[in-house]
């Protein structure tokens, strides 16, 4: 069934939260590097995008990150501690707000000294009497600056020579678009953002990305990042790595994306690489698939799903940690949650862990010379230290690359009652008792990469809400203005006649999912011995799709499998 729902993301993270008393030793150029993130005022939601900077820092491995909410505190003496200030914070609208010629003095000393600062978006408004302040942070809201709401810009014509933005592609972003900004002058662009104003129409070309000098000390400034939806976007991200690491002094090591790389014409040259706890398929560096059987989420997936040089799929987002690509997940097996994880373990610090244990039994892989895969999995289904009460025995069939870049993956799911009986259920639907509007989820899934836009939804029938439909697709554009998608094919002859199509398409967060939902319509009893199957075709899809070409897909497997 297609819903679209609005979900907030709340993050949890264990940040130190300071008033100015730190214990790091001074910091060198080896090591991590030392982050200071000033937070907790700002006329943006710092609330939310604090805790996105400080993953995005964290999960590159190079950081080691410290927030305080209290700028105000920070003497010379604290600074120092620190190979980089950034700023997520302003004083706005109290722009001529002074904190003292010491304060002042101290944080220009850091600067001078060889302190790195990078502010983004609003985080330079401040002190707006105050030259040197303006000098260091680059760009501000000034009294002609203005925007209209979010939109999709290009970021490019990057600096080939900078370190920052060297070898970096265009990309596109949801984001508040500025129009002229407050720069200092004399600031160095080295980046570009083009969009069309969503109100009237009109073109815009600005500056957007930015580095200065002061003293010993580098800038770093971008009008982007307005809020989470932006700071989510890949591009962004390596963006703001990279600045942090040429700030800091550091060299840049930050890898490109492969989206953002630039490409060269090469003949395709397709590698194996098994583990123990996954089966890649490569095109000389870049991963075309991966299949996940390592116990770190508890259940196997597919990530990265590559067309198009991107990555389709999206794994433990912060909003729902337990979305994994493309995977399947019971929601409740005999009233045990196999889908979400519980509370004390949702976290890389933590681990993961649910309720309910989806334990691999055994695998076996076949890898054959022209690039296609078996993958024959057997599982148990059961509490923790419980027995076994549902068995699977799970086939997968992954076709070699197409030359257009696409590819398809055949999946066959048989599960056997181990005891007298087994429930297998889901959240309760609207017009049950207790149903929720979220509700029926349960089966085969998948989550898109936050940073699609323009999502595209293609069904067998004339409109996209349509709950029975025999197949359904989504596209999106990509990070580089691409069309990449997913057709989810259910073979008729196997699934059930509970299933209902769940859809999420939430541009705002970016929040896009769904699932031919197994139990939508109602829970099911598997008796001892008796057995359910089920069969997908889910296809991977480089550049814009018919319905037409997606029909004929889906009679292609249905042939294919009488």
């Amino acid at each position: 069934m297609h819903k679209t729902f609005l979900f907030i993301l709340i993050f949890f993270y264990g940040t130190l939260v300071f008033a100015g008393q730190v214990n790091f030793s001074a910091p060198g150029k080896d090591g991590p590097i030392k982050v200071l993130i000033l937070s907790g005022k700002n006329n943006h939601e710092w609330q939310k995008t604090t805790p996105v900077l400080v993953r995005i820092l964290k999960d590159a491995k190079l950081f080691s990150v410290s927030v305080t909410e209290k700028p105000e505190t920070m003497s010379y003496t604290d600074l120092k501690k620190y190979n980089l200030v950034i700023s997520n914070w302003n004083t706005w609208p109290d722009n001529k707000q002074r904190l003292g010629t010491k304060w002042e003095n101290d944080f220009e000393k850091y600067v001078n000294e060889g302190g790195g600062v990078l502010s983004l978006h609003a985080g330079a408004s401040s002190f707006y009497d105050w030259e040197a302040y303006h000098r260091i942070g680059i760009g501000r809201w000034g009294k002609d600056t203005h925007h209209g709401a979010p939109a999709r810009g290009r970021v490019y014509g990057f600096d080939q020579n900078h370190p920052v933005t060297k070898g970096l592609s265009p990309f596109y972003i949801m984001d508040e678009i500025w129009e002229k900004t407050d720069i200092y002058p004399g600031s160095e662009a080295i980046g570009f953002l083009s969009a069309t104003d969503e109100k009237d129409g009109h073109p815009i070309d600005v500056q957007a990305v930015f580095v200065g000098q002061t003293g010993k000390g580098r800038s770093f400034f971008t009008t982007l990042g307005h809020d989470e939806r932006a700071l989510l976007n890949s591009g962004l991200q390596t963006l703001l790595l990279r600045a942090a690491q040429w700030c800091a002094g550091r060299e840049v090591t930050i890898e490109l994306p492969a989206e953002l790389q630039k490409k060269n014409a090469m003949k395709d040259q397709f590698q194996w690489n098994q583990t123990d706890t996954s089966l890649t398929l490569s095109n000389h560096a870049e991963i075309i698939w991966q299949y996940n059987y390592n116990n770190r989420f508890g259940k196997p997936y597919f990530h990265p799903l590559t067309v198009n040089h991107s990555d389709l799929t999206c794994v433990s987002p912060p909003d729902h940690p337990w979305h994994l690509g493309l995977w399947f997940s019971w929601k409740f097996i005999n009233g045990i949650n196999y889908w979400e994880y519980l509370n004390d373990f949702k976290s890389p610090e933590t681990g993961f862990k649910s309720e309910g244990i989806t334990e691999i039994v055994s695998k076996k892989i076949v890898t054959n010379p022209d690039f296609s895969s078996v993958i024959r999995m057997k599982f148990n289904y059961h509490q923790v230290n419980g027995k076994p009460v549902l068995a699977e025995d799970r086939n997968l069939h992954v076709s070699s690359p197409f030359p257009d870049g696409s590819y398809c993956i055949d999946e066959e799911h048989l599960f056997r009652s181990l005891t007298d009986s087994v429930l297998l259920d889901r959240t309760p639907i609207i017009g049950e008792p207790g149903g929720q509007t979220w509700g029926g989820y349960a089966g085969l899934s998948m989550r898109f990469n936050q940073d699609y836009t323009s999502p595209e939804i293609i069904t067998s029938a004339d409109t996209t809400n349509c709950p029975k439909c025999s197949w359904m697709y989504m596209g999106f554009n990509n990070l580089t203005g691409e069309k990449a998608g997913m057709a989810v094919l259910p073979h008729p002859m196997f699934t059930t006649n509970a299933a209902s199509w769940y859809v999420i398409n939430d541009p705002k967060i970016p929040f896009y999912y769904y699932s031919p939902a197994i139990l939508f319509d109602s829970k099911i009893v598997l008796k001892m011995g008796e057995t359910l199957i089920l069969k997908y075709r889910i296809w991977m899809l480089a550049g814009a799709v018919t319905k037409e070409k997606l029909q004929e897909k889906y009679e292609q497997y249905l042939y294919k499998m009488q």
